[in-house]
């Protein structure tokens, strides 16, 4: 087992941290380079065999398959926005056909044709047709569908921005977790070494007569509990070792060095951290454009109130070959007949009643909308509580360290006063049992009282909108779904 920690007397010390990445990265190019993008599963290079947490969150980025499948449902909304242009554009169709028939000529037919011998005839049509519709009115039908689409389009943005920010959370939290697991089993080590050492030497007083069997009792107790505990921590260890890769796609380095708070990104205040959180948290931005959505999916629906006018042009080639048969083939009569017909039409069509459907399904529609527009300031309060609840959190973990390492110094100053008064007889070995269990605690507490200090800066940064890849200034390529928009909606 690797050591993540140096222990000292006075306190668990951490490795050193390290510093955001300032260098702005490039952005990727848009259509096959996205999908290229999102099926790389490269891994992060670990520099010195030691993991940061910013190898963690690319880790995430790049990798976890639920950001990629939710990468993969933004391009597949980009289409809504060609289908929604299609009411624009003519549709075009070509038909063609053939027949042959063979008729036989018999009874009444045969004895009184004009064609002596008359048997019968076959004959051959063929027939193409070419058809172009095109829409010049529809009820702002059409208009509304673009704007529905890409008002849609926006919000599956958001919606993966949202995503993005729980990942790199759950990729935080995975390698805190893991930095703070590493430690507490280095703590239970050593503190089993310290319960090892009491036994032997209980063990060894009792032999001369110096201790009795009840202290030495006492000490093999707290040592096969210190043993339970370390082999609890590993059995944990490699539990989050699992998750960890699960998030991350990455295997955990023999070392990962605890990072700072991002206390350089947040807001300086309460105040001004509800307001960012209220005007670009993902959530609320999401909100906004499904409403936008929703009130243009009203206006289409009520176009179908209105009239339809269409423009059709058609032109259709026919040719008809027959021959009747006359008993002698070089008297059968033989036929080409062949036309084309060219058409335009203008088709105006008023709906006058359509048995109510429309008018309901507008209605519909209308109370959706404000169903969505509510819904708004629900993603608002809902991203204040979270923001207010995680400032506070924030604040109190940052004091809690301070507290912590008091009690761990404190506890080290007993346990050292505790095994002085049992040397002049003072106290007995249980009492030096039970302060090296306070200091455990206490050293323990402030393991996850440093690792809830960081993880409630990244949990604040998520609340107020803004965990992401380009915020926090990553040095790899962005996934822009915009782009690939751009190169979709110019598609027919």
């Amino acid at each position: 087992m690797y050591h993540m920690f140096l222990l000292t007397s006075a306190s668990l010390a951490f490795c050193t941290s390290f510093a955001l990445a300032a260098d702005e990265p490039s952005i990727i190019q848009p259509s096959e380079v996205i999908a290229k993008e999102i099926n790389e599963t490269e891994k992060v290079k670990v520099v010195d065999d030691a993991q940061t947490i910013n190898a963690a969150i690319i880790g995430a980025y790049k990798n976890n398959p639920a950001l990629q499948q939710q990468r993969y449902a933004v391009l597949a909304a980009h289409e809504q926005y060609v289908q929604a242009t299609a009411g624009w554009r003519p549709t075009v169709d070509a038909s063609a056909s053939m027949t042959e028939a063979k008729k036989i000529a018999s009874g009444t037919t045969k004895e009184t044709s004009s064609y002596p011998g008359f048997s019968g005839g076959t004959s051959n049509t063929r027939q193409g047709a070419l058809t172009l519709n095109q829409n010049l009115y529809q009820g702002g039908q059409t208009t509304a569908s673009i704007s529905k689409a890409d008002q849609s389009v926006r919000s599956a943005w958001a919606s993966l921005q949202s995503t993005e920010q729980d990942t790199l959370f759950k990729a935080v939290k995975a390698f805190l977790d893991l930095l703070s697991q590493y430690a507490q089993v280095e703590l239970y080590k050593a503190s089993k070494i310290a319960y090892q050492k009491n036994y032997e030497a209980a063990v060894e007083k009792r032999n001369i007569g110096e201790e009795t069997q009840t202290q030495v009792a006492n000490a093999e107790a707290k040592l096969a509990e210190a043993e339970a505990n370390l082999r609890t921590a590993e059995a944990q260890l490699e539990g989050l070792k699992a998750t960890y890769t699960q998030i991350t796609g990455l295997q955990p380095a023999a070392q990962l060095k605890k990072p700072e708070p991002p206390s350089s990104l947040l807001p300086g205040d309460l105040q001004s951290a509800v307001q960012l959180a209220k005007d670009q948290h993902p959530d609320v931005i999401a909100a906004q454009f499904d409403h936008l959505a929703a009130q243009s999916e009203t206006e289409r629906i009520g176009g179908g109130l209105l009239p339809v006018v269409d423009l059709q042009a058609q032109t259709t080639r026919n040719e008809a070959r027959s021959r009747l048969e006359v008993g002698n083939s070089a008297q059968d009569a033989h036929y080409n007949d062949m036309y084309t017909n060219n058409q335009l039409m203008l088709q105006v069509k008023v709906p006058l009643y359509e048995g109510g459907a429309i008018r309901s399904q507008k209605r519909q529609a209308h109370e959706t909308a404000v169903q969505k527009r509510v819904a708004i300031e629900n993603a608002r309060t809902q991203v204040v509580q979270l923001v207010v609840q995680g400032w506070q959190n924030y604040q109190a973990a940052k004091k809690n360290i301070e507290n912590y390492q008091k009690q761990v110094n404190a506890s080290e100053v007993s346990l050292e006063g505790t095994k002085q008064e049992m040397a002049v007889g003072s106290k007995i070995l249980l009492d030096v049992l039970n302060a090296q269990a306070a200091l455990l605690e206490a050293q323990l507490k402030l393991v996850q009282a440093e690792q809830a200090y960081i993880l409630e800066a990244y949990r604040l940064m998520s609340a107020v909108g803004l965990l992401n890849a380009k915020y926090l200034k990553l040095p790899i390529e962005y996934f822009n779904p915009e782009l690939h928009y751009q190169v979709t909606r110019g598609r027919f």
